[in-house]
């Protein structure tokens, strides 16, 4: 079971849980899949607006499984804080992921926890 919410969050508050660093680390170009570089991603924000962020929360861990480009966007485009649809797995979420995306999951911090308090409570 999941419920989800939208939130804005900031910046500095999910920094630390990207799956992926796009800002340093660029994604594998896959033939059959359209991948963009953060430049090409803060273009389309710039244009089009921020679409909302994915952050997935399983007990007392978290990850933001997708918005790794938009965060290094809206980072650079001097955004303080995103919109973010909180996903909150409760029983079975983990079967949800892959091992090696649980395996990346961070320990949920004070500063994400009050977040998520506000939130839910």
């Amino acid at each position: 079971m999941q419920t989800k919410k939208l939130a804005y969050i900031p910046i500095e508050v999910l920094w630390s849980y990207r799956e992926f660093k796009r800002d340093e680390v660029a994604a594998p170009k896959i033939p059959f899949m359209n991948m963009y570089d953060v430049e090409e991603v803060i273009e389309h924000v710039r244009f089009n607006g921020l679409e909302p962020l994915e952050l997935s929360i399983i007990g007392e861990k978290a990850l933001l499984t997708d918005g790794n480009h938009r965060i290094a966007a809206a980072k650079q485009l001097g955004y303080h804080e995103v919109p973010v649809f909180v996903m909150v797995f409760f029983g079975e979420g983990q079967e949800m992921f892959y091992n090696h995306t649980l395996e990346r999951f961070k320990p949920v911090t004070k500063d994400l926890e009050n977040v998520i308090r506000r939130l839910f409570l």
